[in-house]
């Protein structure tokens, strides 16, 4: 029920209904929605038919193990000797992302290897401005140092202070983690393999480097057979990491058809 105001104007009546419930009611916002939660990274093996390609084999990597790898803000392959007298920076970031490559070699044909898969880089990493990473420190005003002649030898000049554009590394904890498929499955020419399974990491220059890998030689693919190949990729305590390519063996003709690649 609306409520009717009355105005009196001189000798006339005015009246001025005010809005209805309806009308004076604020349209209600709806409630932002929050951005998704990062979720870890997870490789996807290609799909393939049950059946080998016309002409091909068919090779079955199974992976055991977790199936887990992850990388570190430190990960590089070789490090420099540390100089005399500067102290180690902790948990300094080298580490940008990684990548997980299956590839083969023909024999005899050493020349052209085939890259069997390769994975999407996983950016572990990115450069800020020191200002949005929160590495500018404001610091009060400070008095002379007064330093005895006898220790001014020992000092280490300082180190020029950090511009607030200057270009730092973030680390993304939430990616350094990668989940793998239980099997991941190619179609080759016939013919006699050594196969490569390789995490590679980059570094801050975007460069490549092998950091861990697995390889088997002398690997049999035959028309319209499966060669199974027995894998491993396991995370182990601290920065342990098993890559490895154990054996092969192809499978009788009645095993020539499983089902399709996948986790």
């Amino acid at each position: 029920m609306s409520v009717i105001a009355i105005v009196l104007v001189g000798s006339g009546i005015v009246s001025l209904a005010s809005p209805t419930k309806a009308e004076s009611a604020t349209p209600a916002t709806p409630p932002a929605s929050e951005a998704p939660a990062p979720q870890p990274p997870v490789i996807l093996a290609p799909p393939l038919p049950a059946s080998p390609a016309a002409e091909k084999g068919r090779v079955a990597l199974m992976i055991g193990g977790n199936r887990r790898w992850c990388t570190f803000p430190d990960d590089r392959p070789i490090r420099p000797p540390q100089r005399p007298g500067v102290p180690e920076k902790r948990n300094e970031v080298f580490t940008f992302g990684y990548r997980l490559t299956v590839s083969a070699v023909k024999r005899g044909q050493a020349d052209t290897p085939l890259m069997l898969f390769e994975s999407p880089v996983f950016r572990t990493a990115t450069w800020l401005p020191a200002y949005k990473a929160g590495q500018i420190k404001k610091s009060g005003p400070r008095g002379p140092v007064v330093v005895p002649q006898d220790d001014r030898r020992s000092l280490k000049p300082p180190e020029p202070p950090m511009a607030p554009d200057t270009l730092v590394p973030r680390w993304q904890e939430e990616y350094r983690c990668v989940t793998l498929p239980e099997r991941m499955d190619f179609d080759l020419d016939p013919g006699t393999y050594d196969i490569y399974l390789a995490f590679d990491v980059l570094s801050r220059q975007n460069s490549w480097a092998h950091r861990s890998s697995g390889y088997l030689t002398d690997v049999p693919v035959e028309k319209a057979r499966r060669t199974r190949l027995d894998g491993l990729v396991n995370l182990g305590a601290g920065s342990e990491r098993q890559v490895e390519i154990e054996s092969s063996t192809i499978e009788p003709d009645t095993a020539a058809t499983p089902g399709a690649s996948g986790p």
